[in-house]
């Protein structure tokens, strides 16, 4: 009709798939009616119409499209895994990987992964030739073109090697190579080793096959070699050296000590030894020790001391000294070479000694002028030219330490049976005969010896029933008359 208008805003309640029919059919209605057609059959053709749109709209699933690791969602009627691929807009060829298999039927909600093939040069055993591959496994590429990847061959991946060619790597690669293992017969410590490896030279070829090579090993023809007849590995020991105050881990092919720190670059020099000896075979625990020796010779001087000479002094009384003159310390040099191992001492010996510097005596003067005086005693006005303090003790014939059955029980030194008035002194100072006051005591006669009386001291004698204990110095006189100056000890200790 005309003038008719149909407005296609959704109806509150109905649903997105309602709209998307409802719409459609009533714009065709509208057309219908335009065009002059019944109500009725404009209405029959919109039904008809909603019910195609339905059965469309019904017929839609999504799936999930994951192309060379990246993933989109697309809506279709697809039936199988291939149709979805050309709907999405990514046909599968015949070299590109699809999971599922592209004949598969899928439903709502499939997931579909799509590696699509690129283009590899293949090199192998000297020829090229250009594959399609989907494939980022290095293995795998080999494996589908037909090429065997045997133990110790070596494939390149766009110039760079590849270390597990089972592992995928980042992208698809658009050169490879693989390299065939060579075989070769490795002498190692006198047994035959079978390796194989497409490695460049010998020392990567004994390295692919496990054998770790160290720094004192010894290789023929060298393990920068590229190739030879039959290679030759001579493993080194494990040494610890102890040396110049550190410890050195270390390996070396060597038969003896001596070789063995020839080839760690420590040399003995001079007195230098070794723990074991140089010429002994190497150690089991491996443990070799360097002893760094030093000898030096060294000049010790030693105070060389003075002895003391005595003169007389006719202007000095006896018993009386005077310094003349101050002595002087000598020196006595000595060489003395001393050993060092490792910075330690260990032993000194003497070489030599002298005397660098002569000692000059000390020179005392000893009075010998001898003056008489008197003294008044408790037994009278004593005489005498000498008086000396002396530690007295006394005795008798019971103590002196004499059997009573020895037939020189109580006879002294001089030959005189012991009495008061006998004493024993040191004869070296008090000739026998000697007559001497002792006060408290009184007079006395040097007729006896003892092993104990030695320089200033005095042994009263008694008899049994007088005795008196001594413990105590005192002075005593020597009476005149003077005796020859023979006689006379000038010097008493």
């Amino acid at each position: 009709m005309p003038g008719l208008k149909v407005t296609c805003a959704k109806r509150p309640g109905l649903s997105l798939l309602g709209g998307l029919v409802y719409c459609p059919a009533m714009r065709l209605v509208s057309r219908f009616r335009a065009l002059g057609v019944s109500m009725w059959a404009a209405a029959a053709y919109g039904l008809a119409a909603a019910g195609i749109l339905l059965l469309y709209f019904a017929g839609l699933k999504t799936v999930t499209l994951v192309v060379d690791g990246r993933t989109t969602q697309i809506r279709t009627h697809a039936r199988t895994v291939a149709a979805a691929l050309r709907d999405g807009g990514w046909p599968a060829q015949a070299s590109d990987r699809v999971s599922p298999d592209p004949d598969r039927p899928i439903g709502p909600g499939a997931r579909i992964h799509l590696d699509r093939a690129q283009p590899v040069v293949l090199q192998t055993d000297g020829e090229t030739r250009r594959i399609w591959s989907p494939d980022r496994v290095p293995a795998n590429i080999l494996a589908a073109a037909g090429a065997r990847l045997l133990p110790g061959a070596w494939v390149w991946a766009d110039g760079v090697r590849v270390a597990d060619p089972a592992e995928a790597l980042p992208a698809v690669p658009t050169r490879l190579r693989l390299d065939s293992p060579e075989h070769v017969s490795l002498d190692m410590d006198g047994a035959s080793t079978q390796i194989a490896s497409a490695a460049p030279t010998l020392a990567q070829k004994v390295a692919d096959a496990g054998i770790q090579l160290f720094g004192g090993d010894r290789f023929a023809p060298g393990p920068a070699a590229q190739s030879a007849s039959r290679p030759a590995l001579e493993r080194s020991t494990d040494l610890v050296i102890a040396a110049d105050g550190r410890e050195l881990h270390t390996r070396a092919t060597a038969d003896t000590v001596r070789q063995a720190l020839s080839a760690s670059g420590l040399i003995p020099v001079g007195l230098d030894f070794t723990i074991p000896a140089l010429d002994q075979p190497l150690p089991e625990d491996g443990r070799i020790r360097l002893v760094r020796v030093l000898e030096e010779v060294v000049v010790e001087q030693i105070p060389l001391e003075f002895e003391t000479v005595y003169q007389p002094v006719t202007d000095l009384e006896i018993d009386n000294q005077r310094l003349i003159e101050s002595g002087a310390y000598g020196v006595t040099a000595s060489r003395i070479r001393v050993r060092l191992e490792d910075g330690q001492e260990v032993g000194r010996e003497v070489e030599g000694s002298w005397v660098a510097v002569e000692p000059r005596p000390r020179l005392v003067g000893y009075g010998t002028q001898i003056v008489v005086r008197t003294l008044a005693t408790d037994d009278g006005t004593i005489e005498y030219w000498r008086a000396i303090p002396m530690y007295a003790t006394s005795y008798t014939a019971s103590t002196a330490g004499t059997p009573v059955d020895a037939p020189w029980y109580g006879i002294t030194a001089s030959g005189r049976r012991l009495t008061k008035g006998l004493v024993a002194i040191d004869r070296r100072y008090i000739p026998f005969g000697t007559r001497m006051y002792v006060p408290g005591y009184g007079f006395a006669d040097a007729a006896d010896t003892g092993s104990a009386i030695r320089g200033r001291r005095i042994d009263l004698g008694y008899d049994e029933d007088n005795f008196v204990g001594w413990h105590h110095t005192v002075t005593v006189y020597f009476l005149t008359p003077v005796p020859s100056a023979e006689s006379i000890s000038w010097i008493f200790p």
